[in-house]
């Protein structure tokens, strides 16, 4: 979520949560407490000049904040799921699935990989992979990264024809050999 978008998040909710206290100590509050707030409404806005512009613009504004919470959650991009391409024998199409499905084989036949995890995306006629891995103490992580970065590259390459632009590792926790305690 992205600073602006939590900013406006959060002048909504204080709106709100005014809007609402209001609504909700009303009938149980000193109705003086009530009546002065909407005398104050009444002389502030109703009498003035600007009524028309500050309700306009406060209604604007709320409908404009309710309609960016409301599409905030959808996602106009479309997220690539395959990559095509032209062989002699007619038209190619390589899911991310499938490229996930081989990094995920060859991070598991390691003997350092506990866990792993992989995403791929397209971009440019070309493959990125971003693993996500556990491992086992006493493993030298620049040896294996290196190791699995070019086994993967290589396979994927091999085996679907795509150039793979870059792999990126990420070692997410250590944890103990299966036996020992933690």
């Amino acid at each position: 979520m992205n600073f602006f978008f939590r900013v406006l998040t959060a002048i909504y909710a204080l709106i709100s949560a005014f809007l609402s206290a209001l609504v909700m100590i009303s009938p149980f509050s000193d109705k003086g407490l009530m009546k002065n707030f909407l005398d104050w409404a009444d002389i502030t806005l109703y009498r003035s000049d600007k009524y028309n512009i500050v309700v306009f613009l406060a209604g604007l504004l709320l409908l404009l904040l309710n309609l960016f919470i409301l599409f905030s959650g959808l996602r106009f991009r479309r997220v690539n799921k395959y990559i095509c391409f032209k062989n002699d024998g007619g038209q190619v199409r390589v899911s991310s699935n499938s490229v996930e499905n081989i990094a995920l084989g060859l991070a598991r036949k390691s003997h350092s990989v506990r866990e792993a995890k992989s995403k791929v995306r397209f971009r440019n006629n070309a493959v990125e992979i971003l693993m996500k891995l556990s491992v086992y103490p006493d493993t030298h992580v620049p040896n294996l990264s290196k190791l699995l970065q070019n086994q993967i590259k290589d396979s994927v390459e091999s085996m679907t024809e795509l150039t793979v632009s870059h792999v990126d590792i990420n070692i997410e926790g250590v944890h103990a050999a299966p036996g020992e305690k933690e």
